[in-house]
């Protein structure tokens, strides 16, 4: 009959339910037992058991790291990969969109990103003595006019102008004033920079979580019916 186990008895049970015992082994190859199964502590107290259970522990670390990287991109992905979006060739992008201070040339007054926390938003740069500007404006306006009863996605261009009347005046040549696209004027020319471009037009998809999902460099036809499902499918 097998001998029952003391808790507190100096031997340690196999997982074949034998009893070894450790009288005679030393502490340092103890020591030495525990470190080739990469687990601290006493190696009286480990068994096969309880190395199995830290290599379980070490694989969900592990895996939730991987998985926490991956959600994080999810996004991005999701932008550059989905069908509605492909045509345009999203470049895609993560991490928090810089924050910026711009005047509304509607009202005059300061408007910031932070201001638009909770939209989803479609940033455009551009200038009116942009020539590719002008050939993509007509496609803004209309972008804006498709989501103008969606409270929950803005379409803002920022301008790159000399000055505020310079954007008046092009919005007002251009029968574009009273477009659903909100126009802010960036008087030091520091926002686009703080985005990573120098170039007109870049366009720049933000979460309403204040996140980059991509950017599009250049002139896109947003106007069109395509351009419209990739801004649904990525504003959801």
């Amino acid at each position: 009959m097998a001998e029952s186990v003391d808790a507190n008895d100096e031997r340690a049970a196999t997982t074949s339910g034998e009893l070894i015992n450790i009288d005679g082994i030393t502490p340092a190859e103890l020591e030495a037992a525990a470190k080739s199964l990469h687990i601290p502590g006493p190696a009286v107290e480990q068994s096969p058991l309880v190395a199995a259970a830290a290599l379980l522990l070490f694989l969900l670390v592990s895996g939730g790291l991987v998985f926490g990287y991956g959600l994080s991109l999810q996004r991005a992905v999701q932008s550059q990969n989905s069908s509605p979006c492909r045509p345009l060739t999203p470049k895609p992008l993560d991490g928090p969109a810089p924050d910026f201070s711009v005047v509304d040339v509607a009202t005059g007054e300061t408007l910031t990103l932070k201001d638009l926390r909770g939209k989803f938003v479609v940033l455009n740069f551009w200038a009116s003595w942009c020539e590719p500007c002008i050939t993509e404006w007509p496609q803004i306006a209309r972008l804006a006019e498709r989501f103008a009863a969606r409270d929950d996605i803005v379409v803002l261009a920022v301008s790159q102008d000399e000055t505020a009347e310079e954007v008046t005046k092009f919005l007002e040549r251009m029968s574009l004033k009273s477009s659903g696209v909100r126009v802010g004027w960036d008087s030091e020319k520091t926002v686009a920079k703080s985005y990573g471009t120098d170039k007109l037009p870049d366009t720049y998809f933000i979460g309403s979580d204040g996140q980059l999902i991509s950017a599009f460099v250049n002139v896109r036809d947003w106007g069109r019916p395509g351009a419209y499902r990739c801004v649904e499918s990525v504003a959801r």
